[in-house]
């Protein structure tokens, strides 16, 4: 039967059974690679593993399954030696843009992953933010209180013997919610996110602490009801990071992750909590929002490992005489298991189930399980 799956997996991959391909041109030494990814999503009722998108009616409540391979990804790398040292490019995409129909072409719309160069200290162009957790849980689907941000920014980063440290300015973009209930972007922000960690590499594991400050503002916004606001206000928010990973019994380890922060907003669960409310003349009053994560993984050999673990996120929404509070959302917590398994080097193959609860702030619940069977190769 392993035979069998293997042979089953080699195909799906044969088009990118090749190592990265390098090139030189004078002192600059290109590489070309990528990844192709097959996901086999079952989920019941119809919806995503996201603290913004579990449905909270019955629609699709006998569950779809859902095919796709738009975040297979290729990526451009150039190394180049400088006075004022090595100079590393690279520029990724994939395929998780617009989504296309699946009724014939299943086409996807190429979309901008990083685009950056680092020389010496410094990293200028788009890539992950400093606030990110350094350590994840390995899991397939993403962790419900996920921080995952990618954006443009300016970062200096320092790499001791076994501590580095970063200092990072990256790009501001603020989001209230208003009275209707409804997320809005004013699109006024003047100053960036600053955003320093501290990662340490001590024996027994990792540990990381990501510190942001942020400078809120609304300068005449408009509402989701078209009403442009003639006034401006501003707020200062502030979030903290923390992420470790702790070894265990041979190559078991435990993963935590712990956020919270005034005003966080956005960085948190993809954008399902504003940094705050803002009232119908404008004043922003900043909101609380957290989560956490746990995760143990076991490596039942070389080859095959398991991660179970559990995740969750909420907010304290400024509710006060706001209408629709079932499109606000409060909190929402998942529980996920998963087998993967390497049968070639570059490869994953990998089976996960989740069960996630999302709750409003009307007090409905609803949940929604998962089944990801996913087949990955980097070439």
């Amino acid at each position: 039967m392993g035979n069998i799956i293997k042979t089953i997996f080699v195909i799906l991959v044969i088009p990118t059974l090749l190592s990265a391909i390098d090139i030189k041109h004078k002192d600059t030494t290109f590489s070309i690679g990528g990844r192709i990814q097959l996901e086999n999503i079952f989920g019941w009722p119809e919806g995503s593993h996201s603290a913004k998108s579990i449905p909270l009616d019955s629609v699709g409540e006998n569950g779809q399954l859902s095919m796709n391979a738009r975040y297979s990804r290729i990526w451009v790398k150039a190394i180049t030696p400088t006075e004022y040292g090595v100079a590393r490019t690279l520029i990724e995409t994939d395929f998780a843009g617009v989504k296309g129909t699946e009724v014939n072409t299943n086409s996807h719309g190429l979309r901008l992953r990083h685009a950056y160069t680092q020389v010496g200290n410094w990293t200028i162009g788009q890539t992950n933010s400093a606030f990110n957790a350094y350590v994840t849980l390995d899991i397939l689907f993403t962790a419900i209180d996920d921080t995952f941000v990618r954006q443009p920014l300016v970062r200096y980063s320092y790499e001791g013997k076994n501590i580095s440290y970063d200092i990072s300015f990256e790009q501001p973009e603020t989001t209230l919610i208003d009275s209707k209930g409804e997320i809005i972007t004013p699109q006024d922000d003047v100053l960036p996110d600053i955003i320093a960690r501290v990662i340490y590499y001590p024996e027994w594991g990792d540990v990381a602490l990501s510190l942001m400050g942020r400078y809120i503002v609304q300068d005449h916004a408009t509402l989701s009801d078209g009403t442009e606001l003639n006034s401006k206000d501003t707020a200062l928010g502030w979030a903290t990071n923390f992420s470790t990973r702790v070894k265990t019994f041979g190559l078991d380890d435990i993963r935590l992750g712990i956020h919270y922060g005034v005003g966080m907003g956005r960085y948190l669960a993809y954008d399902a909590y504003a940094a705050g409310s803002i009232s119908d003349t404008g004043e922003i009053k900043l909101q609380e929002s957290y989560g956490a994560n746990i995760g143990y993984r076991h490596r039942w050999n070389k080859k095959l490992r398991s991660t179970i673990s559990f995740s969750y996120a909420g907010t304290d929404n400024n509710s006060d005489g706001m209408i629709n509070l079932d499109k606000v959302n409060k909190n929402v917590h998942s529980s996920q298991i998963n087998l993967l398994w390497i049968p070639i080097p570059h490869s994953l193959v990998g089976i996960e189930y989740a069960d996630a609860t999302r709750g409003v702030e009307s007090g409905v619940e609803s949940d929604i399980k998962m089944v990801n069977l996913l087949f990955r190769y980097d070439f």
